[in-house]
């Protein structure tokens, strides 16, 4: 291929105009072809295929439409030299105007073929490079291995063929068309002699490319090019989206030897178990190590472990992880013995058990801190004596065991400890000198100590907490849509902060 390459000029046309209002709410923002998988923008990944098959990049053709500044200024910034080319009319036409737009004043020769693809595909980059490597010049790159409903199929008699549509029949379908084609020159011409036909004399702007394709089959001898099983991805809805989230990540599962599971929001949301999650940990529990981490101090380390074994899940108190360890640890270590306790009736009981020679005082002469747990019998005289403590003497300390502002309960959203902090941040002028849950690395001590990096993964749906403690320890983090993440919050992360994966839940996963 490396002759016909210096041979042979490659032109490549991307039909990225489209809306893609079944991606909301991520396409109220941006266009379809900017949402990201694994980080990247979708006609990112085919920017990247098409320069990696040998490419030029100004032989690159865009087709924008819907928010088009935000794929220019995307071009501008990353790939100044591809050729942007503007659809005005995105409302009220399809992607074959788009293609006559792109086709119009693309000069080509006899010595070319052109490489089309619809700009909301994912594709293994190996797929553009071995289609652009094969000696045929008119061929339809297909999947034999599935059969969507959605999608073009194609139907082929004697090794050529005939027929392109979505609606033909599956046992009459000799595969699913992945929305990429490569044409030499001579049919080149002829697909501009029928898209100019359609546009300019029937008026038809309101058509897919694949009603011009058939038209074109007509005429001309196309070929099957199979995928042979690599992956690829149209992403029409959130759940192709999530489909393509999974199937393009980088993580390795098997790798993984230690599993650090969220609760709240991720194996359970309020009192309703999330059992995907559950099916997923019971089916590894017994080869992997896996730890259950909860900043909710309103209950103790004993109370996680009924919650698990009521929901299916048989654990101990040592795998479960608490920032009420680490304040321990703390207190030990500044011998602080005498301290003013803002927490629930069941969490001071169990402090006052397992800490032994704790004082809970409200004299100023003797407090030594101020612990903020989070208090579901918070009272306003709690708040005020705390507040009192914190003024009379700027060497007592300020000590919280989180600060998350809300809990997620499946019937909303409820106040945290976060939001108590703020009403002693702001009555006060004092900050926490201590936080000692997520994302504070010493939450993980000893399972760094035990672990290398890369065998542990963090599983959260919380991106301020679970994913920033992963990143703390530069361990993998698998973001769950179950609690508080929406995928529209991930999609505006840059690709470095990306989760090496995301699932609606972790039952996903036993599928794939």
């Amino acid at each position: 291929m490396k002759n016909l390459r210096g041979m042979i000029k490659i032109k490549s046309i991307i039909l990225a105009a489209g809306i893609g209002s079944r991606l909301n709410p991520i396409t109220l923002e941006k266009p379809k072809c900017m949402v990201k998988v694994n980080g990247i923008p979708i006609i990112e990944h085919q920017i990247r295929a098409y320069l990696s098959s040998g490419v030029k990049i100004d032989s690159i053709n865009v087709v924008v439409g819907y928010k088009s500044d935000f794929v220019k200024d995307f071009i501008k910034e990353n790939y100044p030299g591809i050729k942007i080319i503007e659809n005005k009319d995105y409302l009220s036409t399809n992607n074959m105007y788009s293609l006559y737009l792109a086709l119009k004043d693309l000069k080509i020769d006899d010595n070319s073929f052109i490489l089309i693809s619809n700009g909301d595909c994912v594709y293994d980059p190996d797929i553009i490079k071995n289609l652009v490597e094969d000696n045929g010049s008119d061929l339809i790159a297909c999947d034999r291995s599935s059969h969507i409903a959605e999608s073009m199929k194609i139907k082929v008699d004697n090794g050529t063929i005939i027929d392109i549509s979505k609606e033909i029949p599956e046992k009459s379908a000799y595969a699913v068309s992945i929305d990429l084609y490569k044409i030499g020159f001579q049919n080149s011409q002829k697909l501009k002699e029928i898209l100019e036909t359609y546009i300019l004399k029937k008026k038809d702007l309101n058509l897919w490319t694949e009603v011009a394709l058939k038209d074109l089959l007509a005429y001309s001898k196309f070929k099957p090019f199979d995928i042979n099983g690599r992956k690829w991805m149209e992403i029409d809805n959130l759940d192709d989206l999530a489909e393509a989230d999974i199937k393009f990540s980088n993580i390795d599962l098997d790798q993984k030897k230690c599993f650090i599971m969220d609760l709240d929001g991720t194996v359970y949301l309020g009192n309703k178990p999330i059992e995907g999650t559950i099916n997923f940990v019971n089916s590894r529990i017994d080869k992997n190590d896996f730890y259950f981490l909860t900043n909710n101090t309103s209950r103790v380390p004993l109370d996680y472990v009924k919650r698990l074994s009521s929901i299916g899940i048989e654990t101990s108190s040592e795998k479960i992880i608490s920032p009420v360890y680490p304040l321990f640890d703390y207190l030990n270590e500044k011998n602080i013995s005498k301290i003013f306790l803002v927490a629930n009736s069941k969490f001071t009981n169990y402090m006052c058990r397992e800490f032994k020679g704790l004082e809970i005082t409200d004299d100023p002469s003797k407090c030594q801190a101020v612990v903020l747990a989070y208090d579901t019998e918070l009272t306003y005289e709690k708040l005020k004596t705390a507040s009192l403590l914190l003024q009379k003497d700027e060497n007592i300390q300020f000590l919280a065991t989180h600060i998350d502002m809300f809990c997620p309960t499946e019937e909303g959203n409820i106040p945290d400890i976060g939001s108590m902090t703020l009403v002693i941040q702001e009555t006060t002028g004092r900050s926490p000198d201590k936080i000692f849950g997520k994302p504070n690395k010493v939450l993980l001590e000893n399972i760094d100590k035990t672990y290398d990096s890369n065998e542990v993964v963090v599983v959260g749906d919380r991106l301020h907490t679970d994913k920033k403690l992963a990143e703390n320890l530069n361990y993998d983090f698998i973001c769950v849509l179950s609690g508080e993440t929406k995928r529209s919050d991930v999609d505006k992360l840059v690709a470095e902060d990306f989760p090496s994966l995301i699932v609606k839940d972790m039952g996903e996963l036993l599928s794939n």
